[in-house]
């Protein structure tokens, strides 16, 4: 094993078998106290599993993006999954004794979800994973790898078992599929991956959590350029201004999108308006924009942008919009008749901001389920304007005034309007 800083850690192939058997015997007699009936041969394999599962774990763990970890904290980090890898083993032998014939048989998936621990896959692990959808006749309409980090080894499987349901697949939740992986492993792995999605039926991607910036969306072109692409999640993945640019660009001109979550990214009014121009040529049922650092000349261009869709959800929270982003709003929303459910929280509208989005939604909407408009600044002359704006919305079950500065006045003349309001849920 490497004891010093500039070395690879690694451990010989000596050593893991015996620490294979070591855990085998720990397996063994945690079952023997549990009461569970778990053979020495089961519980060697399990050993060999959770082993070799840790040690992949370590070896990405190793790297750091400016040289290799220290051994000894790999050596603990790789102890410790070993130890929740134990007890995991003991537990899926418990719940298999729970589970009768019947139960574990299965005539028709359709889903397969890896959510769960992180693990690091190789090749071989990925297989394992993923074997329903390389089963014969697999029909797998729906695939989650979140949580699961693939190295190109890994990715490569997946792409293999990807291209095998092609004929069914519909949702590709690929979020969250690189974590610790050394900068030029993930965006290979990610082109494989994506590249395994290109002749699918594909309509509802998600690559959200990946960091990805602008070389990990262009990594991705593979999947964004699907023809039949109606939903896309790109929230908490580095999405900058030349990341936002390579979205606009890989779009095709003739795209079906017409749901886009950001969120938790640096997009800036930079960004927003390489967004708004995807917007204009793809009109949205669903958009969310928030926490993307998107001011008021960003969120004009995408409220003009939005003018050209027929929304059903739209969320631009916790953005410094202010006031001046009210007009261009308030048109957007006019002419929406469809909207069920708007967030504006922390958008730093104040009173003139909202009266004006309120006066236009006073028309609008008449669905509307979901009003959120917290950390706004409202005051008792804005309470007014929201409460003229759902009178008429028999829909309405969630109305979010939190932190404002409503005082005695505001709440009064908000709760004489609850009565009028059959949907309402009042939270305490």
């Amino acid at each position: 094993m490497a004891d010093s800083f500039s070395a690879a850690w690694s451990l010989c192939q000596a050593e893991r078998d015996a620490t294979v058997e070591r855990i085998a015997n720990n397996i063994s007699t945690i079952a023997f106290f549990k009461g569970l009936d778990i053979s020495d041969d089961v519980a060697k394999t399990a050993a060999a599993a959770a082993e070799k599962k840790a040690y992949n774990a370590a070896l990405v763990a190793a790297r750091t993006t400016t040289g290799n970890r220290p051994a000894a904290e790999t050596t603990s980090a790789y102890a410790r999954k070993l130890g929740e890898l134990v007890l995991s083993a003991v537990a899926d032998n418990a719940q298999k004794e729970k589970v009768t014939p019947t139960e574990s048989a299965s005539t028709s998936v359709e889903s397969v979800d890896l959510f769960g621990d992180r693990d690091f896959l190789d090749a071989d692990s990925a297989r394992a994973a993923l074997a329903p959808l390389l089963a014969a006749g697999a029909n797998i309409k729906k695939v989650r790898f979140s949580t699961k980090s693939f190295g190109v080894e890994a990715a490569t499987v997946a792409a293999e078992a990807l291209r095998a349901v092609a004929h069914s697949l519909e949702h590709a939740d690929i979020s969250d599929i690189i974590a610790g992986r050394p900068e030029d492993e993930a965006l290979q792995a990610l082109r494989l991956v994506t590249a395994g999605l290109s002749t699918a039926k594909l309509r509802h991607l998600n690559l959200s959590d990946n960091a990805l910036g602008e070389k990990g969306v262009r990594a991705a072109a593979a999947a964004l350029q699907h023809p039949g692409l109606e939903f896309l999640s790109l929230q908490n993945v580095g999405c900058s201004v030349h990341a936002c640019k390579a979205v606009e660009e890989l779009l095709p001109a003739d795209s079906k999108l017409a749901g886009l979550h950001l969120f938790n990214n640096m997009s800036g009014d930079e960004g927003a308006g390489h967004i708004a121009r995807l917007l204009a040529r793809c009109p949205m049922a669903d958009f969310r924009m928030a926490s993307s650092r998107v001011g008021a000349t960003g969120a004009i261009s995408l409220a003009k942008a939005l003018m050209a869709g027929n929304l059903v959800r739209l969320d631009i929270s916790d953005n410094p919009l202010t006031e001046e982003v009210a007009p261009a709003l308030a048109a957007c929303l006019a002419a929406q008749p469809h909207l069920v459910h708007l967030n504006l929280n922390d958008t730093s509208l104040t009173d003139e901001g909202v009266q004006e989005v309120c006066k236009a939604l006073v028309g609008a909407a008449p669905q509307l389920e979901v009003l959120e408009l917290a950390l706004n600044e409202i005051t008792p002359v804005g309470a007014r304007a929201v409460v003229m704006a759902v009178a008429n919305k028999q829909q309405l079950n969630k109305l979010n005034l939190r932190e404002n500065e409503l005082e005695d006045a505001g709440a009064a003349i908000i709760a004489k309007a609850l009565p009028t309001l059959p949907a309402l849920k009042v939270r305490r």
